[in-house]
Formats: C-alpha cells, structure tokens, sequence
C-alpha cells in the first residue's frame, strides 16, 4: 500500500517549485519542544532545476526557536483547494471530497545569526510576495534599505534565521483523477461559478486535465 496514492503524486520539481512560490506562507512544524506548528513565509533555494533548501524565521519567544538547530522539520505548503459535493458529479452515487495541492518538504533545521543573512531573507521574501499582490497598489518592491537607521538590526535580535536543508520533497495535486471524464467535466463546470479565487483555479485545472 502506498500513500499518497499514485495518481496523486507529481515528481516534476517545477510543480514543486511553482506551487512553493505561489504560496510561500506555509506551515512550519516540529516535534522537539512539543508537537508545534507555526505559519511563515518560506523561502525555496533551486538549484540544478531542483529545490535543495528552504529559508525562513520565527519569532524567537516562539518554543519551535528553541533548541531548533539540528531539529527535524516538516514544511507544508498549501495550494489552492476546494470542496466538491456528490451532486456536482454526473454520476452522484459517491460521496463528497476535497481536491486540493500541496508540497510538503522534509529536512533539518539550521539556525542561522546574524544581520546578513537576515537581511537577505526578508530582501527575498519582498522580491517573491509584493509582485503577487501588483493589483492593490502600483509600488516599488520594499527593501530593507528603506527601513529607519537601526530598525532592521533591532529586529535581528527578535527572531531565529533559519534553514532548512532538504532531504524529500513530495507534492500532491488530486484533482479527481479517480473519477470519470464526465464526473470531472461537471464538478469544473460547477467549481468555476464559485466567488473563490483559489476554487475557481482548482477548476481550471479541471478543466485542463479533464
């Protein structure tokens, strides 16, 4: 038996790597100071066409900061999602379901001090995130450098860099590839009357495997 099961799973790491962009603010989770889970922004390194380490912080008075270094660590990057009910099927004799992605990366933790690599954390994140929000006001993308004399270096000492070298990648994208043309066809059809943006991209993808 294996899970996620086949149909599920993508191995192309450009999926991987465009799902981690297009929803960098993931879940962090750990297991050594507690079962814990905290939602940043994440930062993919590529290398070789491949993702090799991720980049991030938390808060340092967060328990997942201590004794982080060294730790191992789960990142769930969560895509777009959306439910579907049996009565937006042709065939509606089974029950109702989610089809979503994801990417969840598995690595250990490295802590990393000090206001360089701090400052190109956040640089990055800028460079990643304010294009994807363009249509809310026409701006330059912010930088540290526009931060108050001394701002960004008090800020250093409020959180813990980190990263996160990966040992396994694994993405899902289950878009009823179980079901069906026809059952696949019809839930598109119903997803895309949705006022949801991230249920009508599940819909579109519907459509373009259907």
């Amino acid at each position: 038996m294996s899970y996620p099961p086949l149909p599920y799973r993508v191995t192309d790491p450009d999926v991987a790597i465009g799902l981690m962009r297009e929803h960098p603010f993931a879940h962090v989770l750990t297991g050594h100071h507690g079962l814990r889970a905290t939602r940043v922004p994440v930062i993919a390194d590529v290398e070789g066409g491949s993702p090799v380490r991720l980049r991030a912080h938390l808060d340092a008075q967060n328990p997942q900061a201590q004794r982080l270094d060294g730790a191992p660590v789960l990142v769930a990057f969560s895509g777009a999602a959306a439910y579907v009910s049996p009565n937006w099927r042709a065939d509606k004799s089974k029950g109702g379901t989610y089809d979503y992605e994801e990417v969840q990366v598995r690595g250990r933790a490295r802590v990393v001090p000090g206001l360089e690599f701090f400052v190109q954390l956040i640089d990055d994140l800028s460079a990643l995130i304010e294009p994807q929000h363009a249509e809310i006001a026409r701006c330059p993308i912010w930088r540290t450098t526009q931060a108050p004399r001394g701002h960004i270096e008090g800020q250093v000492a409020l959180v813990t860099a980190f990263v996160v070298e990966i040992e396994s990648v694994e993405t899902v994208s289950k878009l009823h590839q179980n079901f069906p043309e026809a059952d696949r066809r019809s839930v598109a059809e119903h997803l895309s009357r949705s006022h949801r943006d991230e249920v009508r991209a599940i819909s579109a993808k519907l459509s373009r495997n259907a």
